[in-house]
C-alpha cells in the first residue's frame, strides 16, 4: 500500500475562474494555503460549484483541504476534470481532506467540481472551500511501519469531563487540537535521499504538503505542516539511508 506525498504546488497565487460564484467572495483565497481564507459558492439546488484553473502542465495530483460538505443531507462528490474529461472523483459525507493521484498529465482546463450525491446532481446546500493544490507527488511503498497513525481517521477533538462524588459524568468540555504524524523510511537509496527527497524537503518548508494513505481512496488524506526532517546512515550498508519526518496534521474533520 503506497503512500502518496505532494512535492510541488503550481496553483499557489493562481486566480481561478468560478462557475456559480459567491457574492463578494475572493477566488484567489482558494489558492492560498492560509486556512483562515475561504470561498463560498453562490447558489444551491440547481447547479454545481466549479473551480477552473485553466491549462496546467505536468500534474499528477489534485488536493482539496477544508470544506463543509458534511452540512449536506446526503453525500457530496468532489470531482476532478481535464476539460470535460473526468479524471477522478470521491463521494464523501464527512469533511475529509481529499487528494487525487494519477499518472502525470497536462490539463487543458484543470477543474475541481463539487456536486450533490455521487454526481452529477445539483448541490443541496452552499459549499465553502478553503484550499486547492495541484502539482507532482511521490509514491512511497515503505512508509507505513508498525504503529503508523491513521490520521485521516482520527479527530481534532479532546474532551474533559467533570464528575460527581460517585464519579458519574456531569458536564464536558470539548476542544480542538492539532494531530501529530510521523513517517519513517528505513531503507531508501542514497540517490533518493540526495535527489527527490531533497526537493521535497525544500517544498515542505515553503508550503504545506499532502499525504494520502490509501491509493484508491481520496479521502484517506490530510494536509501537513511544521515538518521536522532527520536523515541518518543505514545500520548495515552505506548504500542506504534512514529518513524520518515528523509533522502536524489537519485532516478536515
Amino acid at each position: 500500500m503506497a503512500l502518496s506525498i505532494s512535492t510541488s504546488n503550481v496553483l499557489l497565487d493562481a486566480v481561478p475562474t468560478i462557475d456559480n460564484p459567491g457574492a463578494n467572495e475572493v477566488p484567489a483565497n482558494i489558492s492560498d494555503p492560509d486556512h483562515s481564507l475561504t470561498y463560498t459558492c453562490g447558489t444551491n439546488g440547481g447547479t454545481y460549484f466549479d473551480i477552473h484553473y485553466g491549462a496546467q502542465s505536468d500534474i499528477s495530483y489534485v488536493a482539496v483541504s477544508g470544506h463543509n460538505v458534511s452540512l449536506n443531507s446526503a453525500s457530496t462528490s468532489i470531482l476532478v476534470y481535464n476539460g470535460s474529461t473526468l479524471i477522478d472523483s470521491a463521494s464523501i459525507d464527512r469533511d475529509h481532506n481529499v487528494m487525487f493521484t494519477f499518472p502525470e498529465m497536462d490539463f487543458t482546463d484543470l477543474t475541481v467540481r463539487f456536486s450533490g450525491g455521487v454526481g452529477p446532481d445539483p448541490l443541496p446546500t452552499l459549499v465553502t472551500v478553503t484550499f486547492v493544490a495541484a502539482g507532482k507527488h511521490l509514491s512511497i511503498a515503505t512508509g507505513e511501519q508498525a504503529g503508523f497513525k491513521r490520521n485521516w481517521l482520527n479527530r481534532h477533538t479532546t474532551q474533559r469531563t467533570t464528575t460527581n462524588l460517585q464519579v458519574g459524568p456531569v458536564s464536558s468540555l470539548t476542544q480542538r487540537k492539532a494531530l501529530k504524524g510521523s513517517l519513517s523510511l528505513p531503507n531508501e537509496t542514497s540517490a533518493f535521499s540526495q535527489g527527490e527527497w531533497q526537493t521535497f524537503i525544500d517544498f515542505a518548508f515553503e508550503q504545506p504538503f499532502f499525504i494520502k494513505e490509501v491509493e484508491d481512496l481520496g479521502e484517506s488524506s490530510y494536509i501537513c505542516f511544521d515538518p521536522s526532517f532527520n536523515t541518518s546512515s543505514h545500520g548495515q550498508t552505506l548504500a542506504l539511508d534512514v529518513l524520518k519526518l515528523d509533522f502536524t496534521v489537519y485532516n478536515g474533520l
